[in-house]
């Protein structure tokens, strides 16, 4: 039988992600404000229906309350909110962090694969280092947070496919997200790229930590036929 989080909550958080995307070259503040978070709120309500240990959920719900706060500040048009944004995703990374230390095992071929990401995280710095001005520290304290974040998230046990193209997702859209920011001076085309790879990156985040292959596998079967049926 098909279970509450992915019969309603998963199609209202794909819904409200589509329709964010479809509106973002069409709205300002404070419309922004109000519906660029309701799909990591979505995602919030999903973890806390989830059956998964108390520690996890609460720990991924902190994980998830930081993004929306990020999210919230960083549609604000006031002074600090660039840097209250990058201050809430910090919190964001070490949460998750702590979350897939409790889950990581290390091994040969996982450093391995983490080298063309270091690589690339490296190189994005070196482009990006000219255009930041005043925070170029910031900027490089998050990037090695975030590193950090993806390498970990690199060495997880359970789910790891999914659990590493959410990490990588969530890198992509901050390197975009740079670029938008110091680069092309905030590009409307390129902001929903941005928001396409973060909401897919935490989405795929949230159900990699809460459930496992089979789980994902049958739920997602049950949601289709259910589609089909209707």
């Amino acid at each position: 039988m098909l279970g509450q989080p992915f019969k309603i909550t998963i199609p209202l958080t794909l819904l409200s992600i589509i329709l964010y995307l479809g509106l973002l070259s069409f709205i300002q503040y404070p419309l922004t404000t109000i519906l660029k978070p309701i799909p990591i709120a979505l995602l919030m309500l999903f973890t806390l229906q989830v059956n998964c240990s108390k520690q996890v959920k609460t720990l991924l719900l902190f994980a998830l309350g930081f993004s929306l706060l990020g999210d919230v500040f960083l549609t604000l048009p006031i002074k600090i909110a660039l840097h209250v944004g990058i201050l809430a995703f910090m919190a964001t990374h070490c949460t998750y962090i702590w979350l897939f230390l409790k889950n990581i095992c290390f091994r040969g071929k996982n450093l391995l694969s983490f080298l063309p990401i270091l690589v690339f995280v490296l190189v994005s710095f070196y482009f990006l280092s000219p255009y930041l001005g005043e925070m170029e520290k910031p900027v490089a304290v998050y990037l090695c947070l975030l590193t950090l974040m993806v390498f970990c998230a690199f060495q997880v046990k359970q789910q790891s496919l999914l659990t590493r193209i959410g990490a990588c997702l969530f890198l992509l859209s901050d390197f975009v997200l740079s670029l938008n920011l110091f680069v092309l001076a905030n590009n409307t085309p390129t902001a929903v790229l941005i928001m396409f790879l973060y909401y897919t990156a935490q989405f795929l985040l949230v159900v990699s930590i809460t459930q496992t292959k089979e789980k994902i596998l049958l739920e997602l079967h049950s949601l289709f036929r259910g589609l089909k049926l209707a």
